[in-house]
């Protein structure tokens, strides 16, 4: 233990910051849910979703050309689940794309509000301010289990097993492909899933393009960003920079953040590319005020966190034949994260500001993975290798409240990662079979065989079966292995089945039933333990009409019930959570101008709540743009209204969500 645990540990016990080193018993409230409730809002969504007067209408309506366009086009590809390119309608596991014109409609500022409209995406936000932190649970699993990459780094925070997304810009996103349920057949310690985010292409024409955006709201919050692509023969390169600030919606939660991102690709002989990527990003921002801090009455105190992030990459693919293709890469992620908390200034000796106890961690990560790929018509194997390196050095301070300043320190802590991988696609006329194993080493936790299969069976033209089972594991981080030496890896069985489907008139749906069964689940007491066993079964559905007279309606519900045992002190029983996206859009094509009213609801179950929270509502937000073009240049204003209706929704009282805020913006492109 370090030094000075009492109070790192009372804290966090009290309040589950964002990052801990000690990794103490989460506190937890329970509340009863009743059915009745689930059955109205379900009901509803369902309502809503197919007796919509969309589809009542006798009118003509837009047809897809793409029956299946939610989760498949013809000629789209997904490369997360294999980890190389393969059509959508050969993958078997739950996946979500969501691309940058998705994002780019949404006029978002976190990664985190852009996932929370997806399904089966469970977002507990540290306040939803202009610009905060968040924790993302794919399934309602546990948040270290979510692996999330950025150019293919893994960015999960050793010091934690999370990954805090707030520093990555969200101009700079191409696409976000996220697999729901185990990926570790392909990406080893995964077991809730992976969050795949993939940056934007270089450019190809000597003439620049880009875009300059602006936004100002409530608060003088403001995010202004910039971005420009372009090539010369055979180099190609993108670069982006953006500022966000704001002095906070919500008791004072400032929050600044600045970036700079860059890649730049070069054409080699022999069919070959070299790419190189790096960005840096350094998030400042309050988190909460706390009162009596510590149970100390009148110790009034205010938490301020600070994570500078540096993230590189280079590329190098090649084609060995006409089918053999070669891809290797080396990556590096950096954060310094620091955390203060600072006196609001209360009349027991310790003025405002002044630091009453600081954490720092340093985590750095370097990999390195190669892929040789054989591509056929009808087959395509992957045969992989990847390794890493994981370095966390940690330092607490004592204010001079605690008799400080004084200081403790502990590391550097080390680990090595090793995996090997294998996967095939073989297409049988409807029929698809991918299957996938991989071996991982993991240095401070035993070895790992991850083995996978899935099937798609194309039943119609606008009908797809999918089914899967995988075995994964959830290995532990690096702060886990150093307090908990003899702590193994989570183990998990993953059964998934669904259909997707255009065959009811003027709508298209989507049905995943999924069952996971997670044995030596971790027992939270320090030094944690495999003593626990989890299984979650749930469901998840989409729906989204056609359009009609520029109105279209999406909307999406994802119920997961819980049964856990934690040593036989934490048992949980039949413990529902879901949510629920409601989202209205409306184009006027002849006058270039879109409105949107998206509505969200989380219900949140035990793992989630901490003390008096509020979340028994819906969220609504509405985007009313206009597409404008002045001197030849396009032009798109507009304006948002978020949480039109003053909801409350937060899992604890000293982090609440703002009540009605607007803002507005201009988007420039050439």
């Amino acid at each position: 233990m370090l030094a000075h645990d009492n109070i790192s540990l009372f804290y966090l016990e009290k309040k589950r910051p964002i990052l801990h080193y000690n990794m103490p018993a989460e506190p937890k409230m329970t509340k009863k849910i009743p059915a009745i409730f689930f059955r109205t809002t379900f009901h509803a969504l369902l309502a809503v979703t197919f007796s919509s007067p969309l589809l009542a209408a006798e009118e003509p309506l837009v047809e897809n050309d793409d029956p299946l366009a939610i989760y498949f086009d013809a000629g789209a590809t997904e490369e997360t689940t294999t980890r190389s390119p393969k059509p959508l309608s050969q993958v078997a596991e739950n996946v979500s794309i969501i691309t940058a014109d998705e994002i780019n409609a949404m006029h978002a500022h976190t990664l985190a509000e852009v996932l929370d409209r997806q399904a089966g995406m469970f977002i507990q936000f540290f306040g939803r301010d202009f610009f905060g932190s968040e924790q993302t649970r794919i399934l309602a699993t546990r948040q270290f289990h979510a692996l999330f990459l950025l150019d293919g780094v893994r960015i999960n925070l050793n010091s934690s097993g999370v990954a805090i997304t707030n520093f990555i810009p969200l101009g700079i996103i191409k696409r976000i492909e996220i697999i729901k349920g185990p990926a570790s057949s392909s990406w080893g310690s995964s077991l809730g899933g992976v969050v795949n985010i993939i940056t934007k292409d270089v450019g190809r024409t000597a003439a620049p393009t880009g875009s300059v955006s602006a936004s100002y709201g409530e608060a003088q919050s403001r995010d202004v960003s910039a971005e420009v692509a372009g090539g010369y023969k055979k180099i190609g390169y993108y670069l982006a920079g953006s500022n966000l600030d704001s002095n906070g919606l919500k008791i004072d939660r400032y929050a600044e953040r600045d970036t700079v991102y860059g890649k730049m690709e070069v054409q080699l002989p022999h069919s070959s590319t070299l790419t190189a990527t790096a960005g840096y990003s350094d998030p400042l921002y309050k988190t909460l005020n706390w009162s009596d801090a510590w149970d100390i009455a009148g110790l009034n105190a205010y938490q301020e966190i600070d994570h500078r992030n540096f993230w590189a990459t280079l590329f190098f693919d090649t084609e060995l034949t006409d089918r053999l293709s070669l891809h290797l890469s080396a990556q590096r992620f950096e954060n310094d994260f620091t955390t203060d908390i600072l006196s609001l200034g209360t009349g027991l000796g310790v003025a405002r500001g002044d630091s009453l106890y600081r954490e720092e961690w340093d985590d750095t990560y370097t990999g390195f993975t190669s892929r040789l790929t054989w591509a056929e018509e009808s087959f395509t194997a992957n045969l992989g290798f990847e390794s890493s390196r994981s370095r966390m050095d940690y330092e607490n301070t004592l204010g001079s409240y605690f008799g400080g300043p004084a200081d403790s320190t502990a590391g550097p802590e080390r680990e090595e990662r090793r995996g090997v991988y294998a996967n095939a696609t073989f297409v049988l006329g409807r029929l698809s079979l991918t299957p996938g194993l991989r071996y991982d080493y993991n240095g401070n936790s035993e070895e790992f065989v991850s083995p996978s299969l899935g099937a798609t069976y194309q039943l119609a033209e606008d009908t797809l079966l999918r089914a899967s089972i995988a075995r994964g594991f959830s290995a532990p981080y690096l702060s886990a292995s150093a307090n908990s030496p003899d702590l193994d890896p989570e183990k998990i069985w993953a059964y998934q089945a669904g259909v997707e489907t255009g065959r009811l008139p003027h709508v298209q749906l989507k049905c995943t039933l999924f069952h996971l069964k997670v044995d030596d689940a971790w027992y939270t007491a320090t030094p944690w333990t495999n003593s626990g066993s989890i299984r979650w079964n749930g469901v998840e559905l989409e729906a989204q009409t056609v359009e009609y007279q520029g109105l279209r309606l999406t909307s999406n519900f994802t119920l997961v019930v819980e049964d856990s045992m934690g040593n036989g002190s934490t048992n949980i029983e039949n413990d529902e959570t879901y949510t629920a996206n409601v989202i209205m859009d409306y184009t006027n094509h002849e006058h270039d101008w879109r409105a949107q009213l998206a509505g969200h609801y989380y219900w949140m179950n035990w793992s989630t709540k901490n003390e008096k929270p509020e979340y028994d509502d819906f969220l609504w937000d509405a985007l009313l743009s206009k597409d404008l073009i002045l001197s030849a240049v396009p032009v798109e204003i507009y304006v948002k209204a978020h949480n039109i209706f003053n909801a409350s929704h937060y899992f604890d009282y000293e982090y609440p969500n703002p009540d009605r805020w607007v803002e507005a913006g201009i988007v420039v492109r050439f």
